[in-house]
């Protein structure tokens, strides 16, 4: 299993319900890089913010790991059993292409960065905020006026 420790998501727009983003996925075949970009999508609005955009600052907040230790079912169910794909309403495939890129490898006993080959995918996800904060709310992960 290889780790690719980036963030790379780009604001298109934002409607008050909908956000569009550009991000980059990683991995072995076009399926799990394009879900790995969804994912990405939603760590970077829930951990980060999205950079120039009325969501610059983070959905839930910037401790990524206390965050995900204090609420560890939520976050178990909606990114280990894939319920955040209910809340993105399109993705639209734009390109990709084979590439080495820097991953972490992770087995049993270590976890060592080396160049692995990978392929590297750009795609538009549509992010339903609005049904997003209601469910993070409905699920006291985050308050009604932020965190």
């Amino acid at each position: 299993m290889a780790f690719f420790p980036t963030s790379e998501v780009t604001y298109q727009s934002y409607n008050g319900d909908v956000l569009s983003l550009r991000v980059l996925g990683y991995g072995g075949n076009e399926n799990s890089a394009i879900e790995d970009a969804q994912m990405r999508a939603m760590e970077t609005l829930f951990f980060r913010g999205i950079p120039n955009s009325s969501l610059s600052n983070p959905l839930i907040g910037f401790n990524e790991n206390e965050l995900k230790r204090s609420h560890n079912n939520y976050f178990k169910d909606f990114f280990g059993y894939k319920r955040f794909l209910t809340f993105i309403s399109e993705t639209t495939f734009i390109g990709g292409q084979k590439q080495k890129v820097i991953a972490t490898k992770i087995d049993k006993k270590s976890a060592k960065q080396d160049m692995v080959d990978a392929l590297v995918v750009a795609v538009d996800v549509f992010v339903n905020v609005k049904t997003l904060r209601k469910d993070l709310e409905d699920q006291n992960v985050i308050r009604k006026f932020g965190f």
